[in-house]
């Protein structure tokens, strides 16, 4: 089986595969990493010997010692994106490459293996953002804007009455209340926003794109930002496992 770990500014996503198949996925909050949380969730399947690969995209560095530092004890050694990324071959039109964080990497390899050219990808993570891999299969570069979780924090400081709200879906666009208000502000504002960015990067590229969205709020999308061809939460970690399976040649 393969262990993807995708370490990101919020949460890390764990994700087991047999083959082509999640058999098994757990969150974390990024505050909650610990070797003994880590340990408390894979333990069954490292006892047993079940995980033989595991493959890490992370975007927080500081977290990696941690990790190496607990697969060792299983004398396994994990594959960071970012010691791989000449091995992946992706064309990219931004300047430097190492800026690019890794969960984008991925994103952009596991959408060109499905649709080649003219993708653009949202990821609904800490920050949201749009990947854009153009009409000629080459990572052209992105939007990154600020996430609705960070955004909802930052209002509720910044603001003397302003309460802090869940995110959720709204049925209608005018708020009855300062809480509804909010929440549909940030619901019907992020499916604008989104859907605004989109247009005018097809009328920027002048080229009609495929739609991805992903990340932990994309469900919330789906139906109602048009023309998605794939909405899928687990986006990423299936990515990180076509991966390890290319690089590994496992079929």
């Amino acid at each position: 089986m393969i262990l993807t770990v995708d370490i990101g500014n919020t949460n890390v996503f764990f994700c087991i595969f047999l083959k082509n198949s999640i058999v098994f996925y757990k969150k974390l909050k990024k505050k909650e990493i610990t070797l003994d949380s880590v340990l408390s969730i894979l333990r069954n399947f490292l006892n047993k010997k079940l995980i033989t690969q595991v493959i890490i995209s992370s975007v927080v560095p500081s977290l990696n010692k941690l990790f190496i530092k607990f697969f060792s004890k299983f004398k396994i050694s994990p594959i960071f994106i970012s010691e791989i990324l000449s091995d992946l071959e992706i064309k990219t039109n931004i300047r430097d490459k190492k800026s690019i964080g890794d969960d984008r990497i991925v994103n952009v390899f596991h959408a060109k293996n499905i649709f080649k050219r003219s993708v653009i990808i949202v990821d609904f993570g800490t920050a949201t953002t749009l990947d854009v891999l153009n009409q000629k299969g080459i990572y052209d570069g992105g939007v990154i804007t600020p996430g609705i979780e960070i955004s909802l924090f930052s209002l509720n400081s910044y603001t003397a009455k302003l309460p802090l709200v869940k995110f959720k879906k709204t049925k209608n666009v005018v708020g009855s209340s300062t809480e509804s208000a909010i929440q549909s502000g940030f619901f019907w504002g992020y499916v604008s926003m989104i859907e605004g960015l989109i247009k005018k990067i097809e009328v920027e590229k002048k080229c009609k794109f495929k739609v991805i969205l992903t990340g932990g709020n994309s469900n919330y999308f789906n139906k109602l930002i048009k023309n998605v061809d794939i909405a899928d939460e687990f986006f990423t970690s299936k990515g990180l496992n076509l991966i390890i399976r290319k690089l590994k040649k496992i079929k």
